[in-house]
């Protein structure tokens, strides 16, 4: 069978195509796209950047029950003040009644056109620091969760192509901040503006009756956003939108976008809408006009090299929008892409969401040390604090990584937020950012590690669900009663299985140390690895944390806590990192409790771990080693006795648990967990899809 001709293509995306649903596409394009790409091998290759950002939703609540990500089968959840799992969120501070991960059912309530919740700025630290601010803030709706039944298509995206699992928000606050992050890789602290006040003053500053129009009394922001940077290096660039952009357009919060003449090219490509829509029709469209708009330039060749792409107000997802109206104008804009097999051959297109709104996700979020009382870092955190409170990042958002490179149903773990966006750009076009904070760089990546630029499959998944029917369903849902957490509840599942996994960059080492003579206990921080890394340590018998590490690349940092003049010679520390990285210390300092120091590190090239146990006392000891998938080990060590143990990991995909104890000390206990990065893909983390 012969490949569609290109005025046969022309006149698929042109009529009928633009408005299929992909599981629609006829036999002959299938086979057209199954053709391979043709290039060097590398980010080169990528032509066209499209970047499709929604409003107001979290990992968990998305994609929390999804197969071999870190949902809520997370093996190492948060512990609360109280001692409880973070799933097990207070009603009221302080409170015994909980709130868990309940799902939120469509089929009974108006889920899917619920209103939104409180996701103003995170405000002072004590709010939000031991990650129960829900208990001050939120309500019991913002521990609601869909699963794979409520978001098909989605779902299917994430099996078919890659979901990133470590993407965050820029800021743990409200829509307009974080799309400056995306816009212009800073909300405004890193180039000395009072971003973050500017940022909310927007709405009332701009008027929203006719967005031809811009405020003379409020000129704008003043520092240069990125579209700027595309115009001035010739990359072709363009932000696709309807009348009513819903604000989510913010290159129009910028001086440099305001009072355009309509002919100039910064109005063309970023401020002018599509054509077809206008006021008259801004609130009854269904995104035909957005979606004809990037269609025809699809077809004609017209496609810029970066496009952003921003939904009406209706279909953003926004609450109270319905997912299933942001996953029909998905489909649809992914149909008039796919119809064109040699510009989606060539294509990247980035689903992701600005901010969480109100609701919940498990993993706290990194954060930069700006005071000497929050950690240590090794990189500069300048234009990361706002009225002493560290801004970045936020609470994570979805991620799903659509292309001909990251076909598979692939996971990756790297921690990313918004500017990891511009810096995959950069990357990929030449075009710098210097508005991104030093702090931001070192920790977030760049999107590459979730490519594999020498393995293109050009050929599209073959069924995705059709989504024209569920907006519909879901408007009609919207009659239905409030959802509500039901009155008894269990744990939530997470769908069973692992899924293929990109390789990571990072390799740590975090152990821990007792200092009887000054009644100290110390972490030693050490990053071995090709990335900087962000940890957390949180503690179990203290309220003045969490603390936060920043490590460069080769960076060693050291930190103590007064355990003998506080906490009565106890120490209590889990320290949190990125992929899963967990070390969990507890015991009291010696005399009274043991002395047995651990240590742990990668075997990179084996994929092993290498346990070593140091025994300090003056006498012998017995202790036991028990890794999840091997049998227990019981050592007897000689006073002062120094012995490695290496685990083998290849029946694990090198995912390790390892917990050991000392049977003359109840107190004593440690806790392994993470996984040895080889250079190499593997799969997820097995531990997930157990209940939390």
């Amino acid at each position: 069978m012969h490949s569609p001709s290109r005025r046969q293509l022309l006149q698929l995306s042109a009529g009928t195509m633009a408005a299929a649903s992909l599981d629609a596409l006829p036999a002959a394009l299938r086979q057209a796209l199954a053709h391979p790409a043709s290039g060097r091998g590398d980010i080169s290759d990528v032509e066209h950047v499209i970047i499709f950002m929604q409003e107001n939703r979290s990992f968990d609540h998305y994609f929390g029950t999804l197969r071999g990500v870190r949902g809520f089968g997370d093996p190492h959840p948060l512990r609360l003040p109280s001692g409880k799992a973070v799933w097990f969120q207070p009603r009221v501070a302080n409170g015994d009644d909980c709130v868990r991960p309940f799902h939120l059912d469509e089929k009974v309530s108006r889920a899917q056109c619920m209103d939104s919740l409180d996701h103003s700025w995170k405000g002072v630290r004590a709010l939000w620091q031991h990650h129960d601010f829900w208990a001050w803030r939120k309500t019991p709706l913002s521990m609601g969760h869909f699963t794979r039944a409520d978001l098909p298509f989605y779902h299917a995206l994430a099996d078919a192509f890659t979901i990133c699992d470590s993407y965050h928000s820029s800021l743990f606050g409200p829509t307009d901040p974080n799309r400056l992050f995306l816009f212009s890789g800073t909300n405004g602290l890193s180039v000395g503006a009072n971003g973050l006040q500017a940022a909310w003053n927007i709405d009332d500053a701009n008027e929203t009756a006719d967005m031809r129009n811009d405020n003379p009394l409020w000129p704008g922001l003043g520092w240069r956003t990125y579209a700027e940077r595309l115009e001035q290096a010739g990359i072709s660039w363009q932000v696709y939108q309807e009348y009513n952009n819903y604000g989510d357009n913010a290159l129009a919060h910028f001086s440099a976008f305001r009072g355009l003449d309509p002919a100039s090219s910064l109005y063309r490509r970023g401020r002018a809408w599509v054509p077809g829509s206008n006021r008259a029709n801004a609130d009854s469209s269904d995104g035909r006009y957005l979606v004809e708009a990037f269609g025809a330039d699809i077809a004609s060749g017209r496609l810029p090299q970066v496009s952003w792409i921003v939904a009406p107000r209706h279909l953003s997802e926004h609450p109270s929008s319905s997912p299933a109206a942001g996953e029909d104008l998905c489909s649809r804009l992914l149909t008039a892409l796919a119809s064109h097999p040699e510009t989606w051959s060539r294509s990247v297109f980035l689903l992701t969401y600005d901010e969480n709104d109100g609701f919940f996700d498990h993993v706290l979020p990194p954060q930069p040390p700006v005071e000497r009382s929050q950690g240590l870092s090794s990189v500069d955190t300048s234009g990361e604090t706002y009225l002493g409170t560290p801004v970045g990042l936020g609470i994570r958002v979805p991620m799903l990584v659509i292309s001909p490179w990251s076909r598979g149903g692939w996971v990756c773990s790297q921690l990313f937020d918004h500017t990891s966006v511009l810096r995959f750009l950069e990357k990929r076009f030449g075009v710098p950012e210097p508005n991104i904070s030093q702090w931001r760089r070192a920790v977030t990546g760049d999107l590459t590690s979730a490519f594999d630029f020498g393995a293109a499959r050009p050929d599209w998944p073959a069924r995705l669900p059709d989504t024209s029917q569920d907006w519909i369903r879901a408007r009609e849902g919207c009659q239905l009663p409030p959802p509500a957490p039901p009155d008894s509840q269990g744990p939530t599942a997470q769908e069973a299985g692992v899924r293929p996994a990109r390789a990571l960059p990072y390799r740590l080492q975090v152990d821990g140390r007792c200092n009887s003579a000054d009644g100290r206990f110390w972490l030693d921080f050490i990053n071995t690895g090709r990335a900087g890394v962000a940890l957390t340590v949180n503690a179990g018998n203290r309220l003045d944390g969490p603390w936060y590490y920043t490590l460069t690349v080769g960076a060693r940092l050291s930190d103590y806590w007064s355990a003998a003049r506080y906490t009565r010679g106890e120490y209590d520390f889990e320290v949190y990192g990125p992929n899963g990285f967990y070390r969990a210390m507890r015991g009291r300092l010696p005399p009274a409790g043991s002395a047995l120091e651990v240590r742990a590190w990668d075997a990179s090239t084996s994929g092993d771990l290498i346990v070593e146990l140091h025994n300090m006392e003056a006498s012998a000891l017995t202790c036991t080693l028990q890794s999840v998938g091997d049998a227990s080990r019981t050592l007897r060590l000689a006073a002062g006795e120094i012995r490695c143990e290496q685990l083998v990991l290849q029946n694990r995909a090198s995912w390790y648990d390892v917990r050991i104890t000392v049977s003359s000390d109840a107190h004593y206990w440690r806790r392994i967990a993470g996984h040895v990065e080889t250079g190499r893909s593997g799969y997820s983390d097995p531990a997930l899809g157990i209940a939390s």
